[in-house]
Parts: structure tokens; C-alpha cells; sequence
């Protein structure tokens, strides 16, 4: 069972990050409590959904790579199928990517940025802890592996069990792996983005569930009255939409939120001791 803490002070955040080595983060704004990607969440399998569209991932995908090519010249091979999915992602198509980073701050920025009248939550992965799994050691990388060419070739083709024989699997994955992707998008390079794909979902091969270590996987509660000073924490420390997201949207979303915040609080004198030089 995955082991829950709350937060009581921003220094912890920096505590976190730099005493458990090399972990990931994910942060979501509201207590989720579940690590699933968009394209295995409740309104996508839901049997009403499911009803007037048995594939949805399928049908997404295919339909997102066919119609690309009208809008951009600058697209993967039609065969890189991991490249179109990287590139879905980027642009919030559903997908069965889930985003981490290699950054706690950036992790906490997606934390308390929003919902400020719910807490947030905070999540820690030893992402090498998944690979083992699968026989890898470490975080090699992955892109010519058979079952990552395999996770992201299902979602553009029908028959799985017919695509395993094509790689020579013995049986469909069943654990998320930790890839780390091409940083060749300037939101990735600068959220220090990483992923975890995922299998089809079936009973117990959620993340949660696929690793028993009390240290693979812990979770932070960040409480709704800490939001607010804490985002102003991360702005003073660099972390804001304009270098998470560096672009035009994310400039126009910092100076808003830069406007909505001046006044909150009270500036507090500092009590440091004076410097005064005796020699």
C-alpha cells in the first residue's frame, strides 16, 4: 500500500528532492489518488462510451495521424510510432503516456497552481524500480525495445494479440515502463519531462499496485492553505507557467497570475543578524 504524507512547510518540497536520489514527480491539483493516463480514465471506459466507440485510443490516434498532415509539414515517419505518440501528448491528445519529471518544484507547480479551495497532491516514483520488471536495468534507453515498440504501435492497430506474435512477445505487458523521451520540444526540455507508458489496463497493473517496496512510490498531501504561498515560492525560485511552458500562453499566464497576486500577504521584516566586520 502506498505510504501518504502531508506537507507542512515548503522546505520539506526541497527536503524530498534532494534526499531520496534520483525519483520522479508527479503533481496534481486536486487529491486524485491514482496514476492513470487520459486515455484509461473513467470517461473513456466507460461502458456508455465504450458502447458507441469500443476503441477509442484506436480511433483517436488514427484519426489525429490522418488529418496531421493537413495542419503541419514537420511529422514522424508514418512508422515511429513512439514519436506520434510523444508528439499526441505534447499537443493533449489522450493518450497512454503519463507525465512525470525529473524536477520536485516543477511537480509542485502542477500541485498548487489551481484548485486553490482543494488540497493537491504530490507523487515520488523510483522509475527504475518499474523497469526491473521487465529486465532493464536502470533507465536504458528504451526506444528500440520490443515492448516499447510494442505499447506504442497497439494503440494505432486492432488485434494486439496478432501485433505481440509480430515482436515475439510470450504474452502482452502488463507493467508500465519509465521512458525518457527525446527532449525535442521546448516544454519537455524545460518541464524536464519523462514518462510512464502503460499497458492496456486490466486488474492490479496500475502503478500502485505493480510494486510492493514502501519506497517505490510515496504520496504528499499539499493542504489547500499552503497553495497560494507556495506558488509564490516557486515563482521567486524560477518555476512559473512562462518557464514551464515556454511560449506566448505561458508568458500571458504569469504576468495574469503575477497580477492576481500582488497584495497577498504582508511583507515581514527579516530578522538576520548584522554582518559587522571586527577585524
Amino acid at each position: 500500500m502506498t505510504k501518504t504524507y502531508y506537507i507542512d512547510k515548503f522546505e520539506q518540497i526541497i527536503e524530498i528532492g534532494t534526499t531520496f536520489g534520483y525519483n520522479w514527480y508527479r503533481g496534481h491539483s486536486t487529491v486524485v489518488g491514482e496514476l492513470t493516463p487520459c486515455i484509461f480514465r473513467k470517461h473513456y471506459t466507460s461502458e456508455i462510451y465504450l458502447a458507441l466507440s469500443p476503441n477509442p485510443e484506436f480511433r483517436i490516434a488514427t484519426d489525429f495521424k490522418r488529418k496531421a498532415p493537413s495542419i503541419e509539414n514537420r511529422l514522424p515517419k508514418q512508422n515511429n510510432h513512439l514519436e506520434w505518440l510523444f508528439l499526441m501528448q505534447h499537443h493533449g491528445v489522450p493518450t497512454r503516456l503519463l507525465d512525470w519529471t525529473e524536477n520536485i518544484l516543477a511537480a509542485t507547480f502542477f500541485a498548487v497552481n489551481t484548485n486553490k479551495n482543494q488540497d493537491g497532491e504530490l507523487w515520488s516514483m523510483l522509475p527504475w524500480k518499474l523497469n526491473e520488471s521487465h529486465g532493464f536495468y536502470g533507465l536504458p534507453l528504451l526506444e528500440k525495445s520490443k515492448i516499447v515498440k510494442f505499447l506504442s504501435h497497439e494503440i494505432f492497430h486492432n488485434n494486439p494479440e496478432k501485433l505481440a506474435e509480430k515482436y515475439k512477445l510470450k504474452e502482452l505487458p502488463k507493467i508500465p515502463l519509465a521512458l525518457q523521451p527525446p527532449l525535442k520540444h521546448p516544454r519537455y526540455a524545460a518541464q524536464q519531462s519523462c514518462f510512464t507508458i502503460h499497458p492496456k489496463p486490466t486488474t492490479g497493473n496500475s502503478i500502485p499496485e505493480v510494486i510492493t517496496d514502501e519506497t517505490f512510490l510515496i504520496r504528499y498531501i499539499i493542504p489547500k492553505g499552503l497553495k497560494q504561498s507556495f506558488e509564490t515560492k516557486l515563482r521567486y525560485l524560477g518555476i512559473t507557467y512562462y518557464t514551464l511552458f515556454p511560449d506566448l500562453e505561458g508568458l500571458a499566464k504569469t504576468i495574469v497570475r503575477q497580477e492576481e497576486s500582488m497584495g497577498w500577504g504582508q511583507p515581514r521584516p527579516l530578522r538576520y543578524r548584522e554582518y559587522t566586520n571586527n577585524s
